[in-house]
């Protein structure tokens, strides 16, 4: 058994949305967890929800989330086609039995399932083999913050994550549960480069500008030289140390 994986060359994107958006355009879709619990109101105010933007490029969207109140909330907001339930699941919603898409986005939700296994069974009820794409995105193990806040003797994680995915990891499980992978990108939140940053200016009135605005925006660039330094290297070195994984994935026959 060999422990040394050799990564591939993968493609590296800033920010995973506009990927997903591209995926699903003039398609059926279903994305699951499309509350986006703790940042639904402030990112709708925003218009940065993924499921307003989904909603503005698929042919016929459907949304599943366990979170009670955003169903609610996305409905009084126009949105329609919304279910309350458990995504791992699927198969008991009534309104999703016998129906097939052409793309089902599951984005940052893998991590918070407690047996992402059986979610990956279960999705497959809703795929047509060889046709729909399952569009998977985790945050990455092995990203450069992690790195830094570890050196702090922090842990840096969400209190609701029961995993930390790697390349591998997330290709071998779903390769066990059947899946073709087709794709991975890697995404990362910040672009290379020390000079790859809001403008100093950016947002400032000419007061702020004579004032302090100007001199804490300094400060704060100043201040964030060294790890955006250090970021850029690593990044040169490899994708994989970026944010998140984005993967596409079908299956190719029923039961995988």
């Amino acid at each position: 058994m060999n422990p040394y994986i050799k990564l591939p060359k993968v493609p590296i994107a800033y920010g995973r949305q506009d990927i997903i958006l591209i995926k699903c355009r003039d398609k059926q879709v279903l994305h699951l967890g499309c509350v986006d619990r703790g940042h639904l109101y402030e990112r709708f105010k925003r218009n940065e929800l993924m499921h307003q933007r989904l909603a503005a490029v698929s042919k016929e969207l459907w949304g599943v989330d366990i979170d009670e109140k955003g169903i609610e909330y996305l409905r009084s907001q126009g949105f329609g086609n919304l279910l309350v339930g458990d995504i791992c699941s699927l198969d008991r919603l009534q309104g999703l039995q016998n129906k097939f898409f052409d793309v089902i986005v599951a984005s940052e939700v893998l991590e918070h399932l407690q047996n992402p296994g059986f979610f990956l069974e279960g999705v497959k009820s809703f795929m047509k083999p060889g046709d729909t794409e399952l569009v998977l995105t985790v945050p990455n193990a092995f990203r450069i913050d992690n790195l830094f806040w570890l050196f702090r003797g922090v842990e840096y994680v969400h209190p609701d994550h029961y995993y930390w995915f790697s390349y591998y990891t997330v290709c071998h499980l779903l390769e066990k549960k059947g899946f073709d992978v087709k794709s991975v990108t890697v995404y990362s939140f910040q672009k290379p480069g020390i000079l790859a940053h809001k403008g100093l200016l950016e947002g400032c009135t000419p007061s702020e500008e004579q004032q302090t605005f100007f001199v804490k925006k300094c400060m704060g660039y100043i201040s964030a030289l060294p790890k955006r330094l250090i970021t850029s290297f690593l990044l040169k070195r490899s994708p994989f140390w970026g944010d998140g994984i984005i993967l596409v994935a079908r299956i190719t026959r029923y039961g995988g």
